[in-house]
C-alpha cells in the first residue's frame, strides 16, 4: 500500500489492476493471432511461387512472430499486475481500518 493509502483505496486500486490485466490479456489474444490467417493463406502450397512470393511471405512471418512476441509481453505485463492486485489485497487485509 502507499503512504496515506487506506485498505479500501487499496482494494480499489487492486481491482483497477485486474481490470486491466483481463483487458490486457483480451488484447494480446487478438494482438498475436492478427496474421495467423494471412500467413497461412500465404503460405499454403499452390498458391504463390518464386523470389518475390518468398519474400512477401518471410516478412509476414517475421511480422507474425513479432507480434506474438508483443502478446506475450502483453500477458507477462497483465500476470505482474494480477501479483500486484494480490500483494495489494493483502496487505489491505492486513492494515489497520485508518490506513498507514
Amino acid at each position: 500500500m502507499r503512504p496515506g493509502e487506506t485498505p479500501q483505496q487499496a482494494q480499489a486500486r487492486a481491482q483497477r489492476l485486474r481490470q486491466h490485466a483481463a483487458r490486457a490479456r483480451g488484447l494480446a489474444g487478438s494482438l498475436g493471432s492478427a496474421l495467423d490467417t494471412g500467413v497461412s493463406k500465404a503460405t499454403a502450397d499452390g498458391v504463390w511461387y518464386g523470389p518475390y512470393a518468398e519474400r512477401v511471405t518471410g516478412q509476414l512471418r517475421e511480422k507474425q512472430s513479432a507480434l506474438e512476441g508483443l502478446a506475450n509481453g502483453l500477458r507477462a505485463t497483465a500476470t505482474s499486475w494480477d501479483q500486484q492486485a494480490e500483494q495489494l489485497e493483502t496487505e489491505a487485509a492486513a492494515a489497520p481500518a485508518g490506513g498507514n
